[in-house]
């Protein structure tokens, strides 16, 4: 959308008046009253690369009113390296365009300043290691078990059960909208591509490691099938079928909590602190662009009154970052 229009846009919107109430959303938007900033933020669900997930990001940044901020889901140091493969009219940007990208072209335009709102990076790797070996630890006891069990049901509440949001929520119907269901193949083939983009070593490592242990416990498998059909009911067989099925129980245990703490539970605490810090500071209305998953609950702590856990807030980015070395600033 060329930047005369997109301007042309925000005055009729301006000359039309504020109102009192939250605005209706969009389908894959939900509206909140911040308890802790008292601001507006609209929180876009976006299936990542999608081209009408990029729309979405765009017209919405051109159209809130009163808007003081925009945040992103990136940190520092992803966002720095998006600026490197993809800068503005490259052909990176043109292969792999994002709703954030397109949210913070719109905003720079409307002299917006521009939050990078999750956790770093480099401490996600940490905090997944750590969680792992306790997950490890807690399968060997009852009380471990437990400990599992509480997170996974707690995740599971704060990700899926959307009872106590009033509405102010995404539903599936949201994500079934011709536009978004024609551009599901684009989405699929562009985020793996830019995962390559900016991390070739550490993807590559990580393909290679799935690709590598899923070949062998499938060859594992079917050897221990083929013994046992055989009529081998050796200790070796009966010991690799057991190691088989812990690694079928075990697996989506430890993965699924990997997944809803630390991916998204303690992700969307650093997130909606940057959401709340955003207005704050800006003293105006948010814009937070997110994947779709962490947006209900960060709906849901932003309409909480309770206060945050001590923490990290966004990196607020500007041009002088780019030339300084990662959290020096």
């Amino acid at each position: 959308m060329p930047s005369i229009v997109r301007l042309a846009a925000v005055a009729a919107l301006v000359f039309a008046g504020g109102v009192g109430a939250l605005r209706t959303p969009r389908p894959q938007t939900v509206i909140v009253r911040d308890a802790h900033s008292k601001r507006e933020v609209t929180l876009i669900g976006c299936m990542h690369y999608n081209p009408a997930s990029i729309n979405l990001a765009e017209q919405c940044v051109v159209e809130t009113e009163g808007l003081g901020a925009v945040v992103v889901e990136s940190c520092e140091s992803r966002w720095r390296r998006t600026q490197e493969i993809s800068p503005l009219g490259s052909p990176g940007r043109r292969l792999l365009p994002s709703e954030m990208m397109a949210a913070a072209a719109v905003a720079e335009e409307r002299g917006v300043p521009l939050s990078l709102g999750d956790a770093d990076v480099g401490d996600l790797g940490p905090r997944l290691k750590e969680l792992l070996i306790e997950s490890l630890r807690d399968l060997l006891s009852p009380a471990g078990w437990k400990r599992i069990y509480d997170d996974l049901a707690r995740g599971a509440a704060l990700a899926f059960d959307t009872s106590d949001l009033d509405g102010d929520n995404l539903k599936l119907e949201d994500f079934l909208r011709p536009d978004i269901l024609l551009g599901f193949l684009a989405s699929a083939g562009r985020y793996p591509l830019a995962a390559f983009v900016k991390a070739p070593v550490q993807f590559g490592t990580f393909a290679a490691v799935v690709v590598a242990g899923g070949f062998a416990l499938d060859q594992a498998a079917l050897d221990a099938d083929v013994a046992i059909a055989a009529g081998d009911t050796s200790p070796a067989i009966a010991a690799l079928s057991a190691a088989l099925i812990a690694i079928d129980v075990v697996f989506p245990i430890v993965a699924g909590r990997l997944l809803l703490v630390a991916f998204l539970e303690e992700r969307n605490v650093r997130l909606a602190r940057s959401i709340t810090e955003a207005g704050e500071r800006s003293r105006g209305n948010v814009v937070a662009v997110l994947g779709a998953l962490h947006v209900n609950g960060v709906a849901r702590l932003l309409k909480d009154p309770a206060t945050y856990p001590a923490g990290k807030a966004g990196t607020w980015w500007s041009d002088d970052l780019m030339g300084s070395a990662p959290g020096s600033k």
